[in-house]
This record gives C-alpha cells, structure tokens and sequence, in this order.
C-alpha cells in the first residue's frame, strides 16, 4: 500500500493544509461519486486548492485515493476487553455505528464493494480493514467462552453476522429523510441490539 509522498522538494516546507484538505475531499468525493467518476480535477475544486499542490504529492489520482482511504478508514488497532461478553458487544456495537454514520462510513461500504470491480486498486485496503476488524469481533466470543459466559460451541461467525449485520442493515434501510433521527437514537438502538443478541446467544449456547 501506498504512503503518503514524503517530501515536495527543497526549499518550501510542505503545507500540511493542503495535504489534510486534499485528503478529506478525496474521500468525501469517492464516497459520493465512486471511483469510475473520481478525477483529481474535482478533488482540487472540492478542497479549494492549487491542481500543481496536489500533483508534487500525489502523481495519479489511484496514489491519492489509496493514500486518501488508508488515512481515512485504517484506524489503530484496539481491543475491546471488558472482561464482560455484554460490555463488549456494547461497546462493538456503538464503534460500528459510529462508524457507519461518521463522515467515511459511505467511503467504507463503497471501497468493500469495488474491491471486487477494481481489485487491482482496492482489494488489499479492503482485506486489512476485514482483516483487523474480524479478527478482534472473533477475539470477543472467544473470551467469553474461556471466561465461561458462552457455551463451547457458540459460533462467533453467527453471532456476529446478527449483531454487525443488523447495524449495517439498519443503518442501509433507513430512508434519508429519516437520517438524523435514526442518529440521534442510535445509542439506544446499539442497547437493544446488543441485548437482543446477547440474549438469543446465551439461549442457543448456554454457559456450561
């Protein structure tokens, strides 16, 4: 994966500015448009500056969305570790909704769907992201089991596919006009998920 351009050159400082503007109209303008519209012409009108700035640091308009979604979307690793299997789905509950409803949760979707259209370009981004957040949602379940909260046989693939899958679907199927409302009351739509999960888990699989 592609790094940000280092340097412009002798002389001038490089402006981080221009490089945070010409990141986040990237991203917002992928979001918006996908990348068979994406042109590094719209992303200099949307961030307001100079076509020359853009071009000394990032060469191609495919350099630029990499470095663009990779700041935006690859975020440090963290574990969710409460010592409670309620705690921690709560708490991976509400970091996916935030995310779907943040200012690159759009951005997010679109690069997992055109990983397959454009692999060439996106699926090694698309695969760390999967990577690093199923790895640490499997790592949850398989505490709880250690910790005897879960049965042996709990299933973190389908226990998870109710809890993300329900976020993301909720999420898709509100309509627009709907938006802010849904945000405003997701907190207690991430509560009543989570106990809604967490309770057919334990019935399906209960603690030994």
């Amino acid at each position: 994966m592609s790094k940000p351009a280092a340097a412009v050159g002798p002389g001038r400082p490089r402006d981080a500015e221009v490089d945070r503007k010409a990141l986040r109209a990237a991203v917002q303008l992928y979001a918006e448009l996908g990348w068979a519209k994406f042109t590094v012409d719209a992303v200099v009108r949307r961030a307001g500056i100079g076509k020359a700035a853009v071009y000394r640091r990032w060469p191609t308009r495919e350099r630029l969305i990499t470095d663009a979604l990779e700041q935006a979307l690859v975020l440090p690793a963290i574990t969710i570790d409460t010592g409670s299997l309620e705690a921690d789905l709560r708490e991976l509950a509400r970091s996916t909704m935030d995310h779907h409803l943040g200012p690159y949760g759009l951005a997010g979707l679109r690069l997992h769907v055109e990983a397959h259209a454009y692999p060439e370009l996106f699926a090694e981004l698309a695969a760390r992201l999967r990577h690093s957040r199923v790895l640490e949602a499997r790592a949850i379940i398989r505490r709880a089991i250690a910790r005897g909260e879960l049965g042996e046989h709990a299933s973190p693939t389908l226990i998870l596919d109710t809890l993300l899958g329900g976020i993301l679907n909720h999420v898709l199927a509100t309509p627009e006009e709907l938006r802010a409302e849904m945000a405003a009351r997701s907190p207690r739509y991430v509560d009543e998920i989570t106990a809604f999960v967490l309770t057919a888990a334990k019935a399906v699989h209960p603690a030994p």
